[in-house]
């Protein structure tokens, strides 16, 4: 064979091949493959008065069709669904646990969105009304939101400041029919500052969820925790540090651990605590809809 001849044929096979691997990689128009839209902007929560605020922060939407996990997106979110036709859709509130953006979960408290939906391909449903309630079994121990003459937080002997109410439209928690938030103020760097719930609380045992929800605007860091009995010793525990914010925050701080990890703890307090930041003038911790949340096992 001539050294032309061999050429060509190495040219040849090099063309059929190409045209081989050019062909299988084309892409295929698949009907399979063409999703569904579902549009959800927000969620947001309706409550009664013995509930507290509609003060919220769901920052997902965690997806079922047909009891099938799709996953957590965050809103707003355009979501591809693989089907079509009518669909069980169930849509649960998520929020940040502890206010930390990497540990997310659906809220054990909120109700579900439930929906019948007939998803067509290529096309996008909006999930209008996209509203929650609390579960009919949420139980609400203990509510302030510093509106009544009295207030259930007292400070402890550790602390040199007052807790007090504000109703500076400036500072106050932008709400409708607010009439006050609950304001710290220090000014001395030996400042300290220590409240408790005036009340003891039972939490629920084998693992059941337990929350703190509150609202906050804090120049400094905020310290949130619990106080509890066990094996006769009264324990302070810290769970977590809120940070330094210029806008009025919401966070759901989960109190499950404790009764979690020491079983036979009770009398438990809530507490806020802080001691002045040296770097700043004036520290000023603003808060207010503060809530604990359990299940009523009862029911």
């Amino acid at each position: 064979m001539t050294l032309f001849t061999q050429r060509q044929l190495i040219i040849s096979l090099f063309l059929i091949l190409s045209s081989v691997l050019f062909t299988s990689c084309e892409p295929k128009n698949d009907e399979n493959l063409v999703p569904s839209y579902l549009h959800i902007d927000k969620i947001t929560v309706s409550t009664d008065f013995q509930q507290g605020t509609n003060s919220s922060s769901i920052t997902d939407a965690w997806v079922y069709i047909d009891d099938q996990l799709i996953g957590s997106f965050e809103l707003p979110a355009t979501i591809p669904i693989l089907t079509e036709g009518k669909q069980n859709l169930v849509v649960r509130a998520g929020i940040k646990l502890n206010g930390i953006s990497n540990t997310r979960n659906a809220y054990p408290f909120y109700t579900a969105i439930k929906r019948e939906v007939n998803f067509v391909k290529d096309s996008v449903i909006n999930l209008t009304a996209a509203e929650v309630t609390y579960e009919a079994k949420t139980s609400f121990p203990w509510t302030e939101n510093f509106n009544l003459s009295g207030m259930t937080l007292d400070t402890t002997s550790k602390s040199t400041v007052k807790l007090e109410k504000t109703n500076n439209l400036d500072l106050m928690f932008p709400e409708q029919d607010n009439e006050y938030s609950g304001i710290v103020t220090m000014t001395n760097d030996t400042s300290i500052f220590e409240a408790v719930t005036v009340e003891k609380y039972d939490f629920p045992g084998n693992g059941s969820p337990v929350f703190l929800e509150m609202n906050y605007k804090v120049n400094q860091d905020l310290v949130v925790g619990v106080f509890y009995l066990t094996s006769g010793m009264k324990v302070q525990r810290p769970l977590i540090d809120l940070k330094k914010t210029d806008e009025w925050k919401k966070v759901y701080i989960n109190l499950t651990v404790p009764k979690y990890d020491t079983p036979n703890a009770t009398d438990f307090q809530i507490f806020i605590g802080a001691q002045k930041d040296k770097n700043v003038d004036e520290a000023v911790l603003l808060i207010d809809n503060m809530k604990l949340v359990h299940f009523n096992t009862s029911k």
